[in-house]
């Protein structure tokens, strides 16, 4: 029987033939070769993006204990192969090698070992090459002028090893990609993405995810811009000379989708505009129970997706017809048992007068009539008894019958004799 021969090599020349490096090597001081022992035999390898699987034939020698693996790194400076992986049973035949880069090119050699650390002499060099990563989504767009919002669209991807796409957007003031969202399932072709903002650019790209978890390369971005806000509302318009109302006209919309107008009002020009109706025509008139009252008004367009322009950057003043001018020079006195009252005119609005008249019944309670249509600015007044205190008031009525506010009280009275 021939003798065996063993090998003791030095360290430096061990590493330089199969320097045993994993990620984080053991250090390893010397190496002996022992050319009796069975070196590995490959069956084969499945190559995929990422990992290369190995199978060997087993070894029946009892002296082995287990497998050294050795890899070199394609692209790094020294393209020795180095030891990646111990596998410490004799009776193991696979070796999955994983977080491999795809396309790439490597070398493996394998060598059985003892469990003093004898190692038999390596099989062959075996060139390997990982699969390539699998094609980015081919068609992918968005759809924009959508309110607040963006379509997204893609076609499935054809290969089978996909299990769901990763959404990529970049605002247009933002050149970071963010991923906005994960879908699952290879077949699904849609995302519609919410809450964006009005009038604004987005980018948008997809990236297909495959069941172990490797990403593709990015789509080709598409742009959207979502649906701009109506335009403002211009030429709005109010009045200031009808009783107890205001009418407003403005410039339709030109926008093709409208669905209405908001009207809000406010009773100061910088206070808080509150929503005040819903209109359908460019018209309105706003009835008030008040003369002279202000109102301050701000109009919006709203489209039928419910996008509102903003308000009116101006606010319109309108206003109620003001009161009459009170009468003025008024004056009154008793004159043969009656009262006699005369007065001028201050308002060319004023068409009539109403005297107040109120008459004392006590100490504490007093009645009070109005006598209208009065067309002079006199008034004569003989129903009134001695004893008795009467109070006269004198407003302004216009043709629309607002009155104005009265004039002081005057009282008047005599004695019985």
């Amino acid at each position: 029987m021939k003798s065996s021969i063993r090998y003791a090599l030095s360290a430096s020349l061990a590493l330089s033939l199969f320097s045993g490096c994993a990620p984080q090597p053991a250090p390893q001081k010397t190496v002996t070769i022992d050319s009796t022992l069975p070196t590995p035999s490959l069956n084969g390898f499945i190559a995929d993006i990422t990992s290369i699987a190995f199978e060997w034939k087993p070894l029946e020698d009892q002296r082995v204990s287990g497998y050294y693996i050795y890899r070199n790194t394609p692209g790094a400076e020294d393209q020795k192969l180095q030891r990646i992986a111990t596998i410490d049973s004799r009776f193991a035949t696979h070796f999955v090698d994983s977080d491999l880069k795809p396309a790439s090119e490597y070398q493996y050699r394998f060598s059985a070992i003892t469990k003093n650390g004898t190692e038999s002499v390596a099989s062959e060099t075996m060139l390997v090459a990982t699969q390539p990563m699998i094609a980015p989504v081919s068609f992918f767009q968005a759809v924009g002028n959508m309110p607040r919002s963006a379509k997204l669209l893609w076609r499935p991807h054809p290969n089978g090893k996909i299990n769901g796409y990763i959404i990529e957007r970049q605002d247009a003031t933002d050149q970071k990609w963010n991923a906005i969202a994960t879908i699952t399932g290879r077949l699904n072709a849609e995302f519609i993405d919410h809450e964006l903002k009005d009038s604004q650019v987005y980018h948008y790209r997809i990236k297909a995810t495959t069941f172990d978890k490797l990403t593709t390369e990015a789509s080709e971005m598409s742009k959207v811009i979502t649906k701009p806000l109506p335009p403002e509302i211009r030429n709005i318009t109010s009045t200031n000379d009808l009783p107890r109302a205001i009418k407003l006209g403005w410039e339709a919309s030109n926008i093709t989708d409208l669905s209405h107008y908001n009207l809000y009002r406010s009773s100061t020009p910088n206070g808080s505009f509150e929503y005040h109706v819903k209109l359908e025509t460019t018209t309105f008139t706003d009835n008030i129970t008040e003369d002279g009252k202000f109102y301050f008004y701000k109009i919006t367009a709203v489209d039928k997706d419910g996008l509102e322009s903003l308000l009116s950057s101006v606010a319109t003043q309108g206003s109620t017809l003001s009161k009459p001018q009170t009468p003025i020079a008024y004056e009154g006195k008793i004159v043969n048992k009656a009262v006699d009252l005369q007065w001028k005119n201050s308002d060319p609005r004023t068409v009539s007068y109403t005297v107040v008249k109120t008459t004392k019944t006590s100490w504490i309670t007093r009645e009070s009539i109005d006598i209208n249509n009065i067309t002079a600015t006199t008034f004569h007044d003989g129903d009134i008894k001695a004893d008795t205190g009467y109070l006269y008031q004198i407003l302004s009525v216009d043709k629309n019958g607002i009155r104005s506010l009265p004039t002081e009280a005057i009282e008047l009275s005599y004695e019985a004799k």
